[in-house]
This record gives structure tokens, sequence and C-alpha cells, in this order.
């Protein structure tokens, strides 16, 4: 019994992934971008109970306004609209907790050919 409470307590890949399914079809690449594909960003969202996104905010907010990130800045405002589009997102069942304050890494790279 106390084996399933803590599998529960665990957030899993699947959850992770179901998550962020929810937000990459409404991500936006930047195309043509130099290198786009090693251009990773990662989002921190903070949720409510119902999924609704309280807050997501670039990581590394200091390389947005370096010189010659700008790539990587349109990138980075493309992820947040995304996730901001995606409000409210679904929750797996009886996961709120552990999710409710994540950080995720969006590749471009995974998205070519979608």
């Amino acid at each position: 019994m106390q084996r399933n409470a803590q599998q529960t307590d665990q957030v899993s890949i699947s959850d992770i992934a179901f998550i962020r399914s929810q937000i990459e079809r409404r991500w936006s690449v930047p195309v043509g971008a130099p290198e786009a594909e090693n251009l990773v960003v990662e989002v921190r969202i903070r949720l409510a109970p119902d999924g609704t996104v309280l807050s997501a905010d670039v990581v590394d907010r200091a390389r947005m306004s370096r010189p010659g990130e700008e790539a990587y800045r349109v990138a980075a405002e493309s992820a947040v609209r995304a996730v901001r589009a995606a409000s409210p997102l679904e929750l797996p069942a009886g996961k709120y907790e552990q999710l409710k304050d994540i950080v995720l890494a969006f590749n471009p790279k995974n998205m070519v050919g979608r």
C-alpha cells in the first residue's frame, strides 16, 4: 500500500509528456532561425488547481537580451505564448501538488517534421 502512495507522489515521464503535448501543439518554432535545432528554452510554469496557468517565465531571462541571441528571444517568447494559450491545462489525476510548479524545456529539434 505504501508503494502505491509513493508512486502517486512521483511525477512520471508520461505525466510531463502529457502536459508538454498540450503546450507544444501551440508552439511555433522560429522558422529559419540560425541553429534553431540548438535553441532549448526552459519555462517555469506555475499552475492553479484547475490547471489555469498562473505564470510562465523564461528561466534564462538574461539570455533574451544578449546581443546575437535574437533567435533565442523569439523562441522563448513563443514558448511562453504557447503555455498561456494552452491554459487551462488538463492535469493527470492526483498530481497537482507535484505539477503546480514545474520547469519544462522546449526544444525545436523535437519539433522538426511536425
